[in-house]
Parts: C-alpha cells; structure tokens; sequence
C-alpha cells in the first residue's frame, strides 16, 4: 500500500523492515536476561553481548541485504515494466467508459500539471490516485486494447513511468511531460472508441454527436485571453501538422483549447446554432483522427477551421471584438 500511495521508494520499504527487526532485536538483548550474570551495560556485559549477539547479527545482515537485493531489483522491474503492459490490466471499477469521463481524466492529468507547476508535490499524487485518471487508465485498458493494442500498452506504460516518477521527489518539469503524454493517449483513446464503446452521455441514441449541447468540461470563465489563446494554440496545431510534427499538433490540440470548445458550446447554441454545430463538428473530425487514425490533413485544416470559428464565436458572444 505505501509503494501504491507513492510514500516512498521499494528500497526505502525495505530499510524501515531491517531498521524495525534490528531494533527490535537490539531491544531484546537490552532487556532480556544479563548475559554471564553480569551488571547491564557494563563492560563485561558489552563484551558478552557482542560476542552472543555476533552470529545473529550476521543472520540479520543476511537477510537485510536479501530484502534489500529484492526489493531493488522489484523496483527497477518496475520502473521499465515493459513486460507488466504486455497482458491486459484487471479493471478497477465497473464504472462505463464514456466520453465524459475520459474528458474527466484528462482535467484531471492538467489539474496534476498545475499541482506540480506550483510546488504543491501531495496534491499531484493526491489527484492521481483520487481523482478518476488512475482508475480510468485500468478500465479502459481492455476495451483500448481490443481496438488499438498498441495505444493501450504505450498508455500503460506512460502511466507506470508517472507512477514511479511520483514515487520519489516530483519534478515539476517531468510531471508535465508525463501528464501530457497520458493525456495524448488518453485523447487518441477518444478517437479510437468513439465508434464503439465510448458515447457522451447527453446524446446516446442519436448518430450526430453534435446534435445535443456538449457538455462543459471546466468551470473557467470564457475570456478573451482564454480564447486568444486557444484560437493561436489552434493555429499552432494546424501548422504543426503541415510541418510533420504530429507529436506536436496532437500535443497543442489536448488541453485547454479542446477545453474551451466543450465549455463555449452551449452559451454559442443560443446565440448562432449553425456556427456551434460548425465548431462542434470541426472538433469531432481531429478527435476521430488522433492516434492510429491520425490524419495530418484533416489536423492542419480541421484545427485551421476551429481557429477561425471560435474567432467568430468570441465576437458573437460579445467576447472578443
């Protein structure tokens, strides 16, 4: 449970163990019977002590530096784990895959960005181990893998590298590139189930995804830095794709600006509906093209088309002028 919560390193489990069993075998000769009749703690009791205590410290040297070889060689297997993302992972809950709670995780992995950013080390494991985005990357195991068995390992690992990342100091700067690749993986998971078992919750039995308001992701207010930002994060994803960088495009898309299309759609539908749709659509086309399915065409001018409608929406809205 320790190692699960992050509290400390295997090999730091396994010097408390031979601390604690010295201890207490340093205890016992303390307050157990005098060895040769002798004072406690006197010169000759020392001497006897040490000379009785001899062969038993050996036996305990023994198996100290057989829990340790163990739990070292344990930890480094787990820190590649290549071959503990060969199977399947057992799932966690028995909560369905939507949408909506993929979208969640990934908040969730930006909240734990942020938790880092700002030195905050408890709240990113905190995040990772309450909130659903550990949860998620057991049970979507599966069905992932069914779909796109090599999205699922390279998920699997990504979250085992982040699990031991935060088993020791966080580093803020790794914490970042590590949420980020869950999240990519995470979102090119979208795009791979989206025809099979993930559905938004708001618009199951219809065939549009779009047809219904979406559903808000934050509750971060609708600036106008806020859009200026993701209408040039957009640009940027669109221009990433045309360079080749398909990392990169895919990167700038998850986040924030795919975001702000969930958390602007529903005050855009009472305002101009056809553009929501437009935008909403735009949206839908990158997310069924991530991952396996990645398209870099459809990135380049799908993400150049977004850019363009939420500059639009921001001035209907009022938002931008």
């Amino acid at each position: 449970m320790l190692l699960h919560i992050g509290a400390t390193t295997p090999a730091g489990v396994a010097a408390v163990i031979v601390v604690i069993f010295l201890l207490i075998f340093a205890m016992s000769f303390a307050f157990g019977p005098v060895p040769e009749c002798e004072r406690h703690f006197g010169k000759q009791w020392v001497r006897a002590w040490l000379r009785a205590s001899a062969p038993r410290f050996a036996i305990a040297g023994a198996f100290a530096g057989a829990v340790l070889i163990g739990a070292l060689l344990w930890g480094n297997a787990g820190s590649s784990s290549a071959s503990s993302c060969n199977n399947p992972l057992p799932p966690l809950t028995g909560t369905a895959i939507t949408d909506a709670r993929i979208l969640s995780g990934i908040q969730a992995l930006n909240d734990m960005t942020a938790a880092a950013q700002a030195g905050d080390r408890d709240r990113v494991r905190t995040l990772f181990f309450t909130e659903d985005a550990h949860n998620l990357s057991h049970d979507i195991d599966r069905p992932l893998r069914a779909q796109e068995p090599g999205l699922a390992k390279q998920l699997c690992l990504s979250v085992i590298a982040f699990e031991n990342q935060i088993a020791g100091p966080v580093d803020p700067s790794a914490v970042e590139t590590q949420t980020k690749a869950i999240a990519v993986d995470f979102q090119q998971a979208r795009g791979s189930l989206s025809a099979s078992s993930i559905v938004t919750p708001a618009v199951v039995g219809t065939l549009d995804p779009c047809a219904q308001p979406l559903q808000a992701i934050t509750t971060d207010p609708l600036s106008a830095q806020r859009l200026q930002t993701a209408i040039a994060t957009m640009q940027q994803a669109g221009q990433l794709a045309a360079s080749g960088d398909e990392a990169g495009a895919e990167a700038a898309f998850v986040g924030d600006p795919h975001n702000l299309t969930h958390d602007l759609d529903g005050p855009l539908r009472g305002v101009d509906r056809d553009l929501a749709l437009n935008l909403c659509h735009s949206i839908v086309a990158i997310e069924l093209h991530l991952g396996a399915k990645y398209d870099a065409q459809v990135m380049q001018t799908e993400a150049a088309k977004s850019a363009g409608y939420l500059q639009q929406a921001g001035r209907e809205l009022g938002i931008l002028t």
